[in-house]
């Protein structure tokens, strides 16, 4: 009567393509996780500028978010600061008499500009309109 089974060869073809499909599956589930905490930054700092620009208005005064792009962290008034990633490249792109900061005004306008934020291949821009002050962001291309 033959033996029934599988040879020792079989078992390790099995197990390497085994670990080959978790290997590839942990690097798929890392990326998505990093690309998540990009996006959670960038609407953690969408909502920085729209609160500073509602505490501008509400208390008819100049009001700005700070960018501390050598601590990698970003700041509206009366919150608590907060981080992004060191691999995320944050540039501000704003009027020069404000630094890395933008600003907003008793009647809603702004200091405008935006903000480019990079990882790679993904890439996000914030644009902070000058006459309303409106925030808006959106993923690039």
């Amino acid at each position: 009567m033959p033996q029934r089974g599988f040879t020792l060869l079989e078992m390790l073809v099995v197990i390497l393509l085994i670990s080959l499909a978790v290997g590839l599956l942990g690097l798929g589930v890392r990326q998505a996780v990093q690309a998540a905490n990009e996006r959670r930054v960038v609407g953690q700092m969408v909502d920085a500028l729209r609160a500073t620009r509602a505490a501008a208005i509400v208390d008819a005064r100049v009001a700005r978010t700070e960018f501390d792009l050598q601590r990698l962290t970003f700041q509206a008034p009366g919150r608590a600061p907060h981080a992004w990633p060191p691999q995320l490249q944050v540039t501000v792109h704003t009027a020069e008499q404000v630094g890395a900061a933008v600003e907003f005004y008793p009647d809603g306008s702004s200091t405008g500009g935006h903000l480019l934020l990079a990882n790679g291949s993904r890439r996000w821009r914030i644009d902070i309109g000058w006459l309303t002050g409106s925030v808006q962001s959106k993923a690039l291309p």
